[in-house]
């Protein structure tokens, strides 16, 4: 007998916060021209036109598609989510809609309930309220569900839970089967979560334990007045529901970039770029239990660094075609969406694409032709496009015949560029061995007619080598011309770099630390970097799995050991246990898995005693704490990256301001190496 399918209606309010936004947006003006107009705005707006599930980005919104994501991928339920819009009125969460500016709150009561009228909401929501369902959840604030009308004539379909304030709740009509779940700040604080997104967040609650286990629904309905009871330890999927990926619409929106960020200074001396290296993580995850909300990380279920933080920690963004195109999955969608929507970014927010020389440095030539990356770069819509580069390396026959290659594709691109009339900015890709090299390429550049080059090869080597080849390229090009600098922006050469006629430069090196080495993984404002706390995830380390496998430990062992080091570290930073005590916890573990490394102790001492992630006013340190310092999966490592790129984009204002970032003395009572941050960086360009 095949299990019966368990409906469940869902009905949530828009909110301000969108995905798509444009200054075409439509207007209450708009939708009380009626229907027709709309309909014609949309024809205007249609490259716009989003899917209601994924236009809204609002925490209530997010919280409440982390539930219906999961109840979807379970077995056995049917979600019927709709929203409740002042613009477009009650509407099913696959229905298009266009970028719009229209709420109830901004209305006098009497305007709000005359404009819910002429929308017919009241009409359009009792009828889905009187279809048969096992669950309802109504997810409105005061306006909206005043717009609804629930009166005494509604006819509920199943059995109703209303998420609303005490004195809404009073307002509700005695229906069979209507339920008011009370939240207050009480609440909020209870669970953790502002008040503007605490109905979503119970609501998803309420959903993921459904999608645990659907008999589970008899139970929550039995007492509905503990329903905040029951709900209150978040569930953990099973791992066989947690291991595909799942979609989460309401990470996909375009970030808005306020005029602060728009008018920064330093960008007219140097101009900071940020490799995309698939760096994203899950808004959502779940520290306590190592739980993706979406089961397993993907695009469509995870944020960027700019997603995070009230504005981007960079001027720009560079992608390389070998890593845009890693897999068929990503090149299919970044070539079908562009750049900039596959970034979710404004369009006016600068991204700068090259071929990624590093990815074929050991093939004979290129894997491109010219008329193909124009191609790429004009349909991906590129702001920035830089010539097919070689690395002038190997036996000095090869070496020529690579630098030579780079010359002539470079003026093979600008000639085809300037013949296509291509609107985005052509950069020539300079390559050399030595200054001499640079030089002679850096002239010809200019007499093809580029009037922005950028010097490659630059990464492995050391800060003076790096000046002297920039100030003699500097010297026989024209003032006007600008020069990129690849993978290298080191907070101790900015000044230099400045003088050294260097207009915008690109570097992973503060993201990466986060994950690379010891001692150099959290960098703060005060440009001090410090040791993460290593705790390997017990089933996942391969370090921990061979320990297993070789018989030093056994599974329950380490995994005893693993959470014992979790716990210690938020035992210690809420100051329920000494450093000391911490540190033997962690020092136990560490030598069990890694009984070869190096005495880290001292690190770790330092770390842990200055609690850095205290002092910062970082979002992601204020939100998330000391899982930051935690080494420990993507999802607390890259997290801890993107607070290295706020740390080093306020550092990197500075410099160019002209402030002297210097390395500040470690409490170990010496002055530590100098770190890739200051001295090399790790990537290749």
């Amino acid at each position: 007998m095949t299990a019966r399918q368990h409906r469940v209606l869902v009905i949530s309010s828009c909110t301000g916060e969108k995905s798509v936004d444009s200054d075409r947006r439509l207007t209450i003006a708009d939708f009380s021209q009626g229907a027709k107009h709309v309909a014609t705005r949309h024809q205007e707006l249609a490259d716009l036109l989003t899917p209601a599930v994924s236009l809204y980005s609002g925490m209530q919104h997010q919280r409440l598609m982390r539930g219906v994501s999961a109840a979807r991928s379970a077995k056995g339920i049917e979600i019927d989510l709709n929203i409740l819009s002042a613009g477009y009125g009650l509407v099913p969460g696959d229905r298009k809609l266009a970028p719009y500016e229209a709420t109830f709150l901004t209305m006098k009561k009497t305007e709000a309930r005359a404009w819910a009228k002429s929308l017919g909401i009241a009409k359009d929501t009792h009828k889905l309220l009187k279809g048969r369902y096992d669950l309802g959840l109504i997810l409105l604030g005061d306006d909206y569900l005043d717009a609804i009308a629930l009166d005494e004539t509604v006819k509920l379909g199943g059995p109703t839970l209303v998420f609303c304030g005490k004195a809404a709740a009073k307002k509700l009509p005695a229906l069979k089967n209507l339920f008011p779940v009370l939240l207050s700040n009480a609440e909020a604080r209870r669970f953790a979560c502002a008040l503007i997104g605490l109905k979503g967040e119970i609501a998803a609650r309420v959903l993921e334990r459904i999608a645990q286990d659907p008999a589970q629904l008899s139970a929550l309905l039995a007492s509905p007045d503990k329903l905040l009871d029951a709900v209150e330890t978040k569930v953990t999927l099973p791992k066989s529901s947690r291991s595909a990926s799942r979609i989460n619409p309401s990470v996909d929106y375009v970030i808005k970039i306020n005029d602060d960020w728009r008018q920064k200074p330093h960008r007219s001396k140097l101009a900071y770029f940020i490799p995309e290296w698939d760096d994203l993580v899950d808004p959502d995850y779940d520290f306590e239990t190592d739980t993706h909300s979406g089961g397993s990380g993907d695009w469509a279920n995870e944020v960027y660094a700019h997603q995070m933080y009230p504005a981007p920690n960079y001027d720009g963004i560079l992608i390389s075609k070998v890593v845009a195109e890693k897999s068929k999955k990503k090149a299919e969608r970044i070539n079908r969406m562009g750049v900039h929507r596959f970034l979710r970014i404004p369009r006016d927010f600068p991204v700068m694409g090259d071929c990624g020389a590093f990815g074929y440095i050991n093939e004979e030539v290129p894997p491109y032709s010219t008329g193909e990356i124009l191609d790429y770069y004009t349909r991906l819509d590129f702001d920035y496009g830089v010539s097919i580069d070689h690395f002038a390396i190997g036996e000095e026959a090869d070496r020529l015949r690579r630098y030579q290659l780079t010359i002539a594709n470079a003026r093979d691109f600008l000639v085809e560029h300037k013949k296509r009339g291509l609107a985005w900015t052509p950069i020539g890709a300079v390559q050399g061995w030595d200054e001499d090299s640079f030089v002679k390429a850096a002239k010809q550049y200019i007499a093809m007619g580029y009037q922005y080059i950028a010097l490659g090869a630059m990464v492995r080597r050391r800060t003076p080598e790096i000046l002297a080849i920039a100030e003699a390229v500097r010297k026989v090009i024209p003032a006007e011309t600008k020069v990129h600098l690849f993978g290298v922006a080191r907070l101790n050469a900015i000044q230099d770099f400045i003088r050294a006629g260097i207009n915008s430069a690109d570097s992973a090196a503060a993201l990466r630390n986060a994950w690379m080495g010891t001692g150099k993984n959290y960098l703060t404002l005060q440009a001090e970097q410090f040791s993460a706390i290593r705790i390997p995830e017990a089933e996942k380390s391969f370090r921990a799995k061979r320990m297993v496998s070789e018989g030093r430990a056994t599974l329950d062992q380490v995994q005893r050991l693993d959470k014992a080091c979790i716990d210690a570290m938020h035992a210690y930073d809420k100051g329920q246990i000494s450093v000391d005590a911490a540190l033997e916890v962690l020092h136990e573990y560490d030598q069990l898995i890694t009984p070869d490394r190096p005495d880290n102790l001292a690190l770790l001492r330092h770390t842990l005693e200055a609690m850095p992630w205290k002092h910062c006013p970082c979002d992601i340190c204020r939100k998330d704490g000391i899982d930051v310092i935690i080494f420990r999966g993507n999802n607390r490592n890259r997290r801890r990256g993107f607070h290295n790129t706020f740390a080093f984009y306020q550092l990197f204002q500075r410099a160019v301001a002209g402030e002297k970032i210097v390395q500040t003395q470690s409490a170990l009572g010496k002055a530590e190496p100098q770190l890739d941050l200051f001295n090399a960086d790790e990537e290749a360009d």
